[in-house]
């Protein structure tokens, strides 16, 4: 039973259900647009955590490609000096 109505008013019944379903109404539209709110700020928090990392990568990337190719120069140096030695 609606509070505030009666079963002999209809206009009165049918008014109290409007306004207790508009008032439903606007609680979810607050409550969604809270959540909407908030998973946004996550999927923004998430995406700049992967850019970072990816960033990290590519530094980690370019430093471990730059320290291999230096060993590699080294190697070449050696293998020269070794086939000159030989000859």
């Amino acid at each position: 039973r609606i509070v505030g109505a009666s079963v002999d008013d209809p206009a009165r019944l049918m008014a109290a259900l409007r306004n207790h379903f508009q008032s439903f109404l606007t609680g979810g539209v607050a409550a969604l647009a809270f959540g909407y709110y908030r998973v946004h700020q996550d999927v923004w928090r998430a995406a700049e955590a992967v850019d970072a990392r990816i960033d990290d990568l590519g530094r980690e990337t370019v430093n471990s490609t730059a320290a291999l190719q230096e060993r590699v120069k080294v190697l070449e140096h050696e293998v020269a000096r070794l086939k000159a030695v030989g000859n």
